[in-house]
């Protein structure tokens, strides 16, 4: 009738048939099946959020210069070293030693001492002091932070970077420090057996014909200044000596001569490079007890740290490599001996804030890798010494590897090294206070591991871990940027059913997840990790669905949280619209939260108990209603896509207490589920919104109102698209409306229905039986209604479709019972079909060929119609208001 054409003009709807809807336009960017994960934007920083401890914590707002790698470890001989302090608070560094500016230094940073006082018996004034109050200190052995002296007379060469200070001067040779046993101040740089800032270098035996011996008797007299030593070393013979094969001595006296000149750091920058990678060979060949250079290793510590403090050496694989070696000789007792405590704890804090500003750039992520300084930073969480268990320390090298670890490559060197194991031995719940000490270091270390569950959570899923994660949720139940990492660790393991089954095997880890959740509403980031936690650990288990709503209250917690967050939606779009804002601040993550709310939701409404407690709640149905009415799925797709499927879950519980099938709210569902089907290039979409139609066309009144809004006639068009579940669920509400003898016209006239169900019966694969069973169901149902005369030409179709029905069946003889089910009741169709002729099926072809011969001739239409009236009702239905 009309009503076929009415629709089949119909632009939206012509659209859609012609492309059959299978031909989207756009590809869909929600999806039930693989659900959007909460975003976390990348923040290379130590702290997210303002500290909620009261303890001062570590800080990232500091600069690398403000570092003084050889005062703090060797200046100080207790006490807490001063740049480490300073670095993280407001006190006043002293100043520091500034450079000179004479062409003759080449820029060196040196420290001058007067020529002809000794540092027994005076030292330079500080800073907070006058020279008369340092006139009248005692000497010590202890490095004082020391101002720039003036400008030393022209003919004085460039003095060496500071060395312990002792009882003397610059000694004028090795014979001279000899003959001057416990006398301090600076040996030859290869005569020094310990550099330590509270001992004078000990007499060492130097075997005769050694390079050491020769060095000191032709050092006998006349002895060099250090100076003029330092800017002749280019033309002695260890600068001929090659790097790769050169001793710990040549190598101490190579970096005293780079420390001493700028110059040199500039061109020789490679050179420096080998030379570091030369120390790193040596230092392990300490630490292995191989080579007879231990005695050096102290001074060789003293001059790597003193590379550090030259602030002009900024190429970050030079650091890298330096730092390497540090770390290395830090590690080795030999080096540190007569080392306080506190000068090696403030080294390793040192170098590990250095590491932590190069790896807030992400450039510098493959540099950490390829210079092989990753490992010697685990080994420092490793080890259980003294020195390297500051908190402090730890929080700035578990800081270095969280951000690293942002890298692909990184992440595989970590996981292969053993690092998930390493922190969570740091996350060792059973010693746990509470502490804002403790959380401060385990904000980094869930973090760190944040990173590595991805591809690593295989190595979260051992019980003990996953234990360990909901014991510090429970002991800082307020800390929201360390209870958000946790989340954000759960999220990443959730979307695997391996470690979805090991958290189901403790209920207590879904009881703390909703207890951290009710106890942190307010907190958007958290609830929107939580619920999406929550929902894929309600997704895949069903015992976990029943022990969610019931046992921790979920039937109650969700539709709270739901109410909440859609009141603060509400209030965005108004604050929106009255500022003209394209998106207010916070809206988008406030509808996320919307999102993972809804899908929980629905998850948990798929048990019986659940779902029948949730659809009589009107906590629940009132949001879902407003939300379906107030967004559209072309701004807010994800969101449209979970509150249907969270309302066709809720809707399938057709008892008396479910508010969704009130008669208001079923007219209403049925206006708002006629956009989505018309609109929707989302195939989820499409199905959700069938089987929600499905669901409600049991009920008669909901059937008339659909007939009024003509979506049984978009659910036949939904026939011929290409998506089997969608074409499943369309029938299926089919069945219902082919059962009403008040809705059975229509569909076998004013909509091609048998026709669409008999290609549909055909095309159907042998192999998918609930497809074929729900196309005869439809067809059935149609032909139990004696007024329904069906063409010709549509019953030899189905019938040819039903014979080979029946063939597959009984050729495949199944003991299926869907199988079963549809051979009896395909019998039954056929019994059912009338007998025609071949003239009468002729006939009805010839005479719908005749039928279609007039055609509308207003300017993009080009409907036809077999009859004039009809084309005249059509154009005064469709043009007039135009003028066509």
């Amino acid at each position: 009738g009309s009503m076929s054409h009415d629709l089949a003009g119909d632009p939206i709807v012509k659209a859609l048939e012609k492309s059959t809807i299978a031909q989207t336009l756009k590809a869909a960017r929600a999806s039930l099946a693989e659900p959007s994960r909460p975003f976390t934007p990348l923040d290379r920083s130590l702290f997210q959020r303002p500290s909620e401890g009261g303890d001062s914590r570590p800080t990232s707002s500091y600069g690398v210069d403000q570092l003084a790698f050889v005062r703090d470890t060797f200046g100080n001989s207790g006490g807490r070293p001063e740049s480490a302090r300073s670095s993280r608070s407001s006190r006043t560094r002293p100043d520091t030693i500034q450079e000179e500016d004479d062409d003759r230094h080449q820029g060196a940073e040196v420290l001058r001492l007067d020529e002809e006082v000794s540092s027994r018996t005076r030292r330079r004034p500080s800073p907070q002091e006058s020279p008369s109050e340092a006139a009248d200190t005692s000497g010590s052995e202890e490095l004082t932070p020391v101002t720039a002296a003036p400008a030393p007379p022209s003919t004085r060469a460039p003095m060496r970077p500071p060395r312990p200070p002792g009882t003397g001067g610059y000694p004028g040779s090795m014979a001279n420090l000899r003959s001057s046993p416990g006398v301090g101040g600076y040996p030859d740089p290869i005569g020094v057996a310990d550099s330590s800032p509270r001992r004078a270098s000990p007499r060492r035996w130097v075997p005769d014909g050694s390079p050491m011996e020769q060095r000191r008797k032709a050092s006998q007299s006349p002895s060099p200044s250090p100076g003029s030593r330092a800017a002749s070393s280019d033309a002695s013979p260890i600068a001929d000596i090659p790097v790769g094969s050169a001793s710990c001595e040549v190598l101490i006296a190579k970096l005293q001569s780079f420390a001493a000149s700028k110059e040199k750091r500039k061109k020789n920058a490679e050179l420096l490079s080998d030379i570091c990678e030369r120390l790193w060979e040596i230092s392990v060949d300490m630490k292995a007890g191989r080579g007879g250079d231990l005695h050096l290793a102290p001074q060789l510590l003293r001059e790597v740290m003193g590379l550090m403090d030259i602030k002009d050496l900024k190429d970050a694989k030079c650091i890298f490599k330096i730092a390497r070696c540090a770390l290395s000789l830090l590690s080795l007792e030999a080096a540190t001996k007569g080392v306080p405590v506190s000068g090696v704890s403030a080294a390793y804090q040192n170098i590990s804030q250095v590491l932590f500003k190069y790896s807030q750039k992400e450039g510098h992520d493959q540099d950490f890798l390829t210079e092989r300084i990753i490992e010697p930073l685990i080994e420092v969480l490793e080890s259980d010494s003294q020195v390297c268990c500051s908190p402090d320390l730890r929080v700035y090298i578990v800081g270095v590897l969280k951000n690293v670890s942002n890298d692909t490559s990184n992440q595989k060197f970590l996981a292969q090294r053993g690092a998930v194991s390493s922190l969570f031995r740091l996350m060792d719940s059973k010693q746990l206070t509470g502490s804002s000490k403790e959380s401060q270091l385990l904000i980094q270390v869930t973090a760190a591991l944040r990173n590595l569950a991805s591809q690593q959570y295989k190595q979260f899923i051992q019980a003990e871990r996953l234990d360990s994660l909901t014991r510090v949720m429970a002991v800082f139940p307020g800390h929201t940027e360390l209870l958000t990492n946790i989340a954000r660790i759960l999220a990443k393991l959730t979307l695997h059913g391996s470690a979805v089954e090991a958290l189901a095997k403790n209920d207590a880890h879904i009881r703390q997840i909703a207890k951290t959740l009710s106890s942190n509403a307010e907190s958007t980031p958290l609830t929107l990790r939580l619920a999406f936690v929550l929902g894929n650990l309600t997704e895949r288990s069903d015992r976990l669905r029943v022990v969610f709503a019931f046992d921790c209250e979920g039937t109650s917690l969700v539709p709270q949280l739901l109410t909440k967050y859609w009141q603060k939606d509400r209030q965005l779009a108004r604050l929106e619209l009255e500022k003209d804002q394209s998106k207010a601040s916070g809206l988008q993550e406030i509808e996320e939260v919307l999102v993972k709310l809804s899908r929980l939701l629905a998850n948990i409404a798929i048990s019986q108990s659940a779902g029948v407690t949730l659809a009589s709640s009107s906590a629940v149905v009132d949001p879902l209603l407003d939300m379906l009415g107030a967004k559209r799925i072309g701004d807010s797709e994800e969101l449209v896509l979970n509150v249907v499927a969270a309302v066709t879950n809720l809707l399938f519980y057709d008892v008396p207490s479910n508010l969704l099938f009130q008669e208001d709210n079923k007219q209403l569902l049925c206006r708002l589920f006629r956009p989505l089907l018309l609109e929707s290039y989302n195939v989820e979409a499409l199905v959700e919104t069938a089987r929600a139609l499905g669901n409600l066309s049991r009920h008669a009144d909901a059937r008339r109102c659909m007939v009024g809004l003509r979506l049984d006639e978009i659910l036949v068009i939904l026939l011929d698209h290409d998506d089997r579940d969608l074409v499943f669920y369309s029938c299926g509400a089919l069945v219902n409306f082919a059962a009403d003898p008040d809705c059975t016209p229509r569909l076998t006239s004013a909509c091609p229905a048998v026709q669409k169900l008999a290609k549909l019966l055909g095309d159907a694969p042998s192999d998918d039986p609930a497809l074929q069973l729900v196309a005869v169901k439809v067809l059935t149902n149609l032909s139990l209604d004696p007024g329904a005369a069906w063409p010709a030409t549509d019953v030899e179709a189905v019938r040819e479709t039903v014979e080979q029905t029946i063939g597959d069946c009984e050729e495949l003889a199944s003991e299926e019972v869907e199988r079963q089910q549809l051979l009896d009741l395909a019998r039954h169709l056929q019994s059912r079909l009338p007998v025609t002729t071949a003239v009468e099926v002729t006939e009805t072809a010839r005479e719908e060929e005749e039928s279609v011969q007039m055609q509308c001739m207003a300017p993009g239409c080009g409907r036809t119609f077999n009859s004039k009236e009809k084309l005249d009702a059509h154009v005064e239905r469709r043009h007039s208001k135009t003028g066509n």
